[in-house]
């Protein structure tokens, strides 16, 4: 494939360039990252993943209405919408001495965890607010208990800000610290990581915490809201230690990024756009608590528990079998697209939509609890190339710009009078026939984005699906029900359904990724 990433022609000096004396000398070769570098950049990773396995089900036990927890749940692409792009953009330009991602690392932390502690103790901190006396047992005052459903509410969409003003920053780090050659690398480590933290976050939720930990909290809410805050902290304390980041250099016309994406850039989110339309009907719906009501009674009083447990074993073998995707996939790539192996990320990532739609509609065939378990943890394989193939092409693109930025200004040689003189007229001569100034980067001279910016834009194609598929599963649950001719939701098909839709989106997302831009990369 063509890749879109050349650039102009340039003179060999013009007005907006500084004198040769003042040009960067910077090197072009970056320093190439070991095995244990990378992983210190990512370990952060895996401490975000499990402070973000903080479910709901909390909110229910408050006494909240659906409609609320409703709310509660909009708080996710409302926050990715808003805070992913402003802090990518702010931290470009931060010129702290602790460098330009530490700052809201740090700060976006601190309001991680200040979040988590009022949710898990908004009950205790009613009581406090309303100065009554605090109990194990305060909700039996319906003051209280409104206040911690305010309190709880707060904060979830404080912990869902801070942890998007986290999660931008932290990937942004790995857009500016590997050279391009491992930007692959660098996002499938940092893909190993997430998996990590979600079997972490699943495997310490499933424990008794309340045996184990009995003077971290009185419930397992808790003591699980505290150990969360431990691993949090100590994972992007480590990496806030370990990784040097890059100074901050001006960037010009980098408000442009958002008006003119760079096409290869524009087609990553294309794709990406589709590729969530599928997978948030799967991260949304409980589909195998509808399989289970098949074969059980919704009115056991233990059909909640069960199929929770079910649900919570199906996802604990998806983020297993992630991991070990995340980790085997990576070591079967070549190093070149040139190269006659057929397993480049570019045909891994449509294989991996193709491979998601299959399953998706396999749905049809699936009538017991031991088949959906299979299949929900089948969604590993092209979820762990989802966490992967997307950022690293981003990644590369922005680092391979890089680049080619400072690759320019070493090339600039010294010029005498004459040189400055007969360039000038040359200059004059060609702007003078030109028939029209170029009106986006493709066309521009050496148009530089900036990683955080990039990031910010290609998170807005992660949300909006978000949106699209909450209207969307909305219109086809009343569509299958209103056919079916069933008012209760876990007895039809309805989730299926909406699965089986997710998958189209996906079919969409393989054909739009054969257009993708390969950038011809040599990776080590």
């Amino acid at each position: 494939m063509e890749s879109h990433s050349t650039q102009a022609s340039r003179p060999l000096l013009n007005s907006k360039q500084k004198p040769p004396s003042y040009q960067s000398v910077e090197s072009t070769e970056e320093k190439h990252l070991t095995q244990w570098e990378l992983i210190n950049m990512t370990i952060c990773f895996a401490g975000l993943q499990f402070a973000c396995n903080y479910g709901t089900p909390y909110l229910v036990s408050l006494g909240l209405s659906p409609e609320l927890i409703a709310l509660v749940w909009f708080a996710g692409p409302l926050s990715g919408f808003i805070i992913q792009p402003l802090v990518g953009a702010f931290s470009d330009k931060c010129t702290s001495r602790i460098g330009r991602r530490r700052p809201f690392i740090i700060i976006g932390g601190i309001l991680v965890c200040l979040s988590m502690v009022s949710i898990a103790y908004s009950r205790e901190w009613a009581a406090i607010l309303l100065g009554k006396k605090i109990s194990k047992a305060p909700l039996d005052d319906d003051d209280i208990r409104r206040m911690a459903i305010i309190i709880a509410v707060i904060g979830f969409y404080c912990l869902d800000f801070s942890l998007n003003a986290v999660q931008a920053s932290i990937r942004a780090l790995v857009l500016d610290i590997p050279p391009v050659h491992q930007q692959e690398a660098g996002n499938a480590w940092a893909g190993r990581m997430l998996h990590m933290g979600n079997i972490a976050g699943y495997f310490t939720g499933f424990l008794d915490l309340l045996v184990l930990f009995p003077f971290l909290g009185d419930n397992q809410l808790q003591v699980l809201c505290l150990i969360a805050c431990i691993v949090f902290t100590l994972s992007l304390l480590y990496t806030c230690l370990t990784v040097k980041e890059k100074v901050y250099e001006p960037v010009e016309n980098d408000s442009r990024a958002i008006r003119y994406l760079p096409s290869p850039i524009q087609k990553i989110c294309n794709v990406q756009f589709f590729s969530w339309m599928g997978w948030f009907p799967f991260l949304f719906f409980s589909w195998i608590a509808s399989v289970y009501a098949r074969t059980h009674s919704t009115n056991d009083p233990d059909f909640f528990d069960k199929s929770t447990r079910y649900g919570s074993f199906a996802l604990l073998m998806y983020s297993w079998i992630s991991f070990v995707a995340g980790s085997l996939i990576p070591q079967i790539t070549p190093t070149s697209s040139s190269s006659r192996n057929p397993f480049t990320i570019y045909n891994i990532y449509t294989i991996s939509h193709i491979f998601f739609a299959l399953i998706a509609w396999c749905t049809l065939f699936v009538n017991t609890v031991e088949q959906s378990i299979c299949l929900i943890g089948s969604f590993g394989i092209p979820w762990a190339i989802s966490m992967w193939v997307p950022f690293a092409m981003v990644g590369e693109y922005v680092q391979q710009e890089d680049e080619n930025q400072i690759q320019e200004n070493t090339e600039v040689r010294p010029l005498n009078n004459n040189d400055i003189e007969q360039d000038t007229s040359m200059n004059l001569e060609l702007s003078s026939t030109s028939s029209a100034a170029p009106t986006s980067p493709t066309e521009g001279e050496g148009e530089k984005f900036a990683a955080g910016m990039i990031l910010g834009v290609h998170n807005l194609y992660i949300v909006l699906p978000q949106l699209v598929v909450s209207l969307s599963s909305s219109v086809i649950i009343k569509l299958v029900n209103d056919f079916s001719h069933k008012d209760n939701i876990e007895n039809s098909d309805a989730f299926g359904w909406v699965f089986r839709f997710g998958g189209i989106m996906a079919i969409i997302a393989a054909i739009l990724s054969r257009y993708l831009d390969d950038l011809h990369i040599v990776r080590r």
